[in-house]
C-alpha cells in the first residue's frame, strides 16, 4: 500500500502483483462537513408519508380493478411478493415501478403519490 500527498486530499493506492487496482481518493477533513453513512442511508429513503400515501393509492386501485396482488405483479412485470411489500409501505419504489403501476392503472405516475381522502 502506498500513499501520495496532494494538496488537500490524500490519494490511496492498494497495489497487488505490481498493478494498481483500486485508487481512492480520500478527502482531507479539514473545514468539511462529512455526511456519516448512517445520514445518507436516511437521504436515499422515501418518507413514511410518501410510501404510505403510494401504498394505499396501489391496493385501493387494485380492488377497484378486481386484482389479486399477483395478476397485479404479472401485468406489471413485478413478483407478487414485492407488491405486498409495497402496500405495506415497506418498499421504497424506483421510478420504472412507479411507471409500471401506473401503465397497468391507466392513471399518471403523479397520481399515485397524491394523497386522496378516504371520505368517499
Amino acid at each position: 500500500m502506498m500513499r501520495l500527498l496532494a494538496g488537500s486530499h490524500t490519494t490511496l493506492l492498494i497495489v497487488c502483483r505490481r498493478k494498481v487496482i483500486i485508487t481512492r481518493r480520500l478527502f482531507a477533513m479539514q473545514g468539511e462537513e462529512r455526511v456519516s453513512s448512517v445520514d445518507k442511508q436516511r437521504l436515499r429513503q422515501a418518507s413514511p408519508g410518501i410510501r404510505a400515501t403510494l401504498a394505499a393509492n396501489v391496493r385501493q386501485l387494485r380492488e377497484e380493478e378486481g386484482l389479486s396482488q399477483e395478476e397485479l405483479a404479472t401485468r406489471a412485470g413485478l413478483h407478487r411478493t414485492y407488491v405486498g411489500s409495497v402496500e405495506r409501505a415497506e418498499r421504497n419504489v424506483t421510478l420504472s415501478t412507479l411507471e409500471a403501476f401506473a401503465s397497468v392503472f391507466g392513471v399518471d405516475v403523479s397520481f399515485l403519490l397524491q394523497e386522496r381522502s378516504t371520505d368517499v
